[in-house]
């Protein structure tokens, strides 16, 4: 049941990662539909369901999430000001892999807010934390208690 559980959540997270690439990186040319916030609802609930696992591969993953949806939104909020210096365009190149691994699947549910990719990459991390609450919050209600 493990593997099953795990296969699907790759599966989903594959499928919402295809289906959600163009809008968001084409957010806000090209719209987000209702196919896409089912897809990303689908994700966002086998990720919930798969927290119950205990995996470390998934607090990982999550903390990964935390951390990437919070440099999105610092370096989105401080592009206008990067822009034309070297180092700071370097810096900048950084958010691309961490936005499309991380935000890229969750962004169907970007039709509910309407948000800039920084803006909701930051509303993102909040969800990537809860993941991580919950899996080590699994963890420790599992775990015997010593009484002596």
């Amino acid at each position: 049941m493990n593997y099953k559980l795990l296969i699907l959540l790759i599966g989903s997270y594959l499928l919402a990662f295809s289906i959600n690439l163009m809008p968001a990186i084409k957010h806000p040319d090209l719209n987000v539909d209702i196919f896409n916030t089912i897809v990303t609802i689908i994700f966002m609930f086998l990720l919930l369901m798969y927290a119950k696992k205990r995996s470390r591969i998934l607090k990982l993953f999550s903390i990964f999430g935390v951390i990437s949806g919070v440099i999105v939104f610092v370096i989105t909020t401080f592009e206008h000001a990067m822009f034309g210096n070297v180092i700071l365009d370097a810096i900048a190149s950084i958010q691309y892999p961490l936005y499309l691994i991380f935000i890229t699947p969750l962004f169907g549910g970007n039709i509910l807010f309407d948000l800039s990719y920084g803006s909701y990459s930051l509303l993102m991390s909040l969800f990537y934390g809860i993941v991580f609450v919950l899996t080590v919050n699994f963890n420790k209600k599992d775990q015997p208690v010593n009484s002596g």
